[in-house]
């Protein structure tokens, strides 16, 4: 590979307490074909012998480094992906992959991913599929076999569908050109729902320029010790993270203006169907507010929300 002609990717693996784990996801992101990366490790100062792994493993390949967090930064997966993110923007990172650390990357991820980009300069960011894996479990790499249909990832408006839940979309998958992504941060009040939270403000303000890469290009690990639940064991954090990840993700949409009609339709369904007035008083003052603008459906649905609350 002439790295001089190959842009560098920058991939962020946030980590804690996966000292028993960690060193098959190393080796899937040291046996890629597309050699031209760095892999920033940032350890959320786990307790157990994270530490002593990963030093281990990055003693044989220069690509890999590995930070503990500052105290700076609060606990949480989102303060961990600042930290790396701000490691990147201090690195000038070209191109960006998140990755987790109990999660296996295809052989060709990075090779793959970063082909559009050669071709489109306009390119923000590309997709790939992805499949669940148990432990254990016998990883199919084959790229023809691999693929069961599960993930659907082609779509004409890609913020829709994620909005929507319908785009198989998380962390792992997207391979993002530098320059718009470092514009944003997650959220820390957030320790669930903060990946969404953070890729619907993504996609609310930019125009995003996608390329699907339809192969499943890494394994997502499904067990009950990821991150957020080795890290908060209160069942009550869950749904009012959630819940607090939608508040804010409304509170931005009605800041920033023209709302589209399938998240306000959506946030009144919501609402109905938990009693939540205050989300119906916040949407009908939106509403209300730019009645200038209003196209027929959001005066149907302002119509609605009055008579919903009777």
């Amino acid at each position: 590979m002439d790295l001089k002609n190959s842009p560098k990717v920058t991939i962020l693996l946030s980590t804690y307490n996966r000292a028993q784990i960690i060193t098959r996801t190393l080796e899937s992101i040291a046996n890629q074909t597309y050699t031209h990366f760095e892999c920033l490790i940032t350890d959320d100062n786990s307790t157990d012998d994270t530490e002593v792994v990963v030093s281990a493993f990055i003693e044989s390949d220069s690509r890999f480094f590995y930070f503990k967090k500052p105290k700076k930064y609060p606990q949480g997966l989102s303060a961990t992906r600042n930290f790396g993110l701000d490691l990147a923007q201090d690195r000038n990172a070209e191109y960006i992959q998140f990755f987790d650390d109990d999660d296996i990357m295809h052989p060709q991820k990075l090779e793959l991913q970063i082909q559009p980009f050669r071709i489109n300069n306009d390119l923000d960011l590309t997709i790939c599929k992805y499949r669940k894996f148990g432990i254990p479990t016998t990883i199919e790499f084959d790229l023809d076999r691999a693929d069961d249909n599960s993930c659907e990832i082609v779509f004409k408006n890609l913020f829709k569908a994620f909005y929507l839940n319908i785009a198989n979309l998380n962390s792992c998958g997207p391979l993002w050109r530098s320059k718009k992504l470092l514009k944003y941060r997650f959220d820390q009040d957030l320790y669930y729902a903060e990946e969404r939270e953070f890729y619907l403000r993504i996609f609310f303000k930019e125009q995003i320029i996608y390329k699907p890469v339809e192969f499943v290009l890494f394994w997502y690990r499904k067990h009950d010790q990821a991150i957020t639940q080795n890290l908060y064991k209160d069942q009550e954090i869950k749904p009012a993270s959630e819940n607090l990840a939608r508040e804010k993700f409304l509170d931005f949409a009605i800041k920033e203006g023209r709302v589209p009609f399938f998240i306000l339709k959506s946030y009144v369904n919501i609402a109905i169907k938990s009693g939540q007035i205050d989300t119906l008083i916040k949407i009908q003052e939106y509403l209300l507010n730019s009645l200038s603008n209003l196209d027929p459906r959001n005066m149907l649905l302002l119509g609605y929300t009055y008579l919903a609350k009777k």
